[in-house]
C-alpha cells in the first residue's frame, strides 16, 4: 500500500521544484530555499502579487491618458457650458453651473462614462441634480483647471470616484452650502456638535416668498450628503481644525461678506467622503496656491490646507 505521507512529501517536492523554476525564469531565485515548506506558497505569492501590481499601473496609466485625452476635447471647440462627445463616453462641463441648466447631454452619458468639469460653481439644485445623474451613471469626474464652491461641495463626490489633474485648484467655501443667496449674507460662528465653533454662512432664512423652494432644496442637498459621506454627523463645507482657526482670523468681522476658500489635504477624504478621489499632485504651499489663483485670475483669497 502507498504511503499517504510519501505521497504528501512527493507533492510537496515536486510543487516546490516547479516554483523554483519558475522564480528563476522571472528573476525571482537563484539558489534552492533553506525553508523548503515555504518556498513554494511564498514565491507563488510574490509572482501573483507583483503581476497584480504591473497590471495596476498599467491600468492606472491608461486611466491617466484617458482622463488627459477627454480633457483636450473638452478643451477644444465644443459646446459651452455643458458638451457630449460622439460615442457618449465623455461629458463636459466648462462654466458656471446656472439655475435650471440643460442636463440631456448628461442624461446621454453612457455608463462608466467621464464627467470632465472646470467650473467656479453655481447653483446649489442645479448641481445637486446633476451630481445624482453623474452618481447613477457611475462616471468617473475628472477636474482640470479649477473646481470651486458647488463643484467642490458636490460634482467631485457626485460618484464613485474622481481625478484631480496636476495643477487643477478645488476649493471648498461657506457661501455654495446655503440654498438661501443671495438673500442671506450673514456670517456668524456657531458651535459644532463636537463643541467647536466653526464660521458658517448664516444663520437666516430667505424671504417668505421663497421659503417652499428653499425647504426642497435643503431636503435634495441633505439626502445628497446622506448617500456620499462618511460620518452621519457630517456638516458641509468639509474643514478641520486648523482651517477653522485660519478662517476665524480673516472673518475678524462676522457680518461683513468675504470671499475665502480653502483646499483640503487628501488625507482627510477617505474620513469623509465615499467617493474615491486622488490627486496627481497635490499642491505643496500656500504659495503655489496664490500662483494658481493668480494664474487662474480668480477673485478670491485661497487658504492652504497642509
Amino acid at each position: 500500500m502507498t504511503n499517504p505521507i510519501s505521497n504528501h512529501e512527493r507533492y510537496l517536492q515536486e510543487l516546490e521544484e516547479a516554483s523554483e523554476n519558475l522564480g528563476r525564469a522571472n528573476g525571482l531565485l537563484t539558489k534552492r530555499s533553506p525553508w523548503p515548506g515555504f518556498a513554494a506558497p511564498l514565491l507563488v505569492f510574490t509572482f501573483l502579487f507583483l503581476c497584480s501590481s504591473q497590471a495596476r499601473a498599467q491600468r492606472e496609466g491608461l486611466d491617466k491618458e484617458n482622463y488627459y485625452r477627454a480633457v483636450e476635447f473638452c478643451r477644444g471647440a465644443v459646446a459651452r457650458p455643458i458638451a457630449l462627445n460622439a460615442d457618449r463616453t465623455t461629458v463636459c462641463l466648462d462654466g458656471k453651473i446656472e439655475k435650471e441648466t440643460d442636463l440631456a447631454p448628461v442624461e446621454s452619458l453612457r455608463d462608466d462614462g467621464l464627467f470632465v468639469v472646470r467650473s467656479t460653481g453655481g447653483d446649489i439644485a442645479s448641481a445637486v441634480a446633476l451630481s445624482n445623474l453623474l452618481g447613477g451613471r457611475r462616471a468617473t469626474v475628472v477636474v482640470y483647471d479649477y473646481c470651486l464652491a458647488s463643484c467642490a461641495n458636490y460634482l467631485l463626490i457626485a460618484s464613485d470616484q474622481a481625478y484631480v489633474l496636476k495643477g487643477a485648484l478645488v476649493a471648498w467655501d461657506y457661501e455654495s452650502t446655503d440654498p438661501a443667496l443671495p438673500s442671506c449674507s450673514r456670517y456668524a460662528s456657531v458651535r459644532m456638535p463636537s463643541g467647536e465653533f466653526r464660521m458658517q454662512r448664516g444663520s437666516c432664512r430667505p424671504m417668505p416668498e421663497k421659503e417652499a423652494d428653499w425647504r426642497r432644496v435643503v431636503l435634495a442637498q441633505n439626502k445628497f450628503f446622506k448617500q456620499r459621506v462618511v460620518d452621519p454627523l457630517f456638516e458641509a463645507p468639509p474643514d478641520n481644525r486648523y482651517l477653522r482657526k485660519v478662517t476665524k482670523n480673516l472673518y475678524a468681522d462676522s457680518f461683513e461678506r468675504h470671499h475665502i476658500a480653502w483646499t483640503l489635504h487628501p488625507k482627510y477624504f477617505a474620513k469623509l467622503f465615499k467617493t474615491k478621489i486622488v490627486y496627481e499632485d497635490y499642491p505643496r504651499g500656500q504659495t503655489e496656491i496664490d500662483d494658481m489663483v493668480s494664474r487662474l485670475q480668480l477673485p478670491l483669497k485661497v487658504i492652504f490646507d497642509p
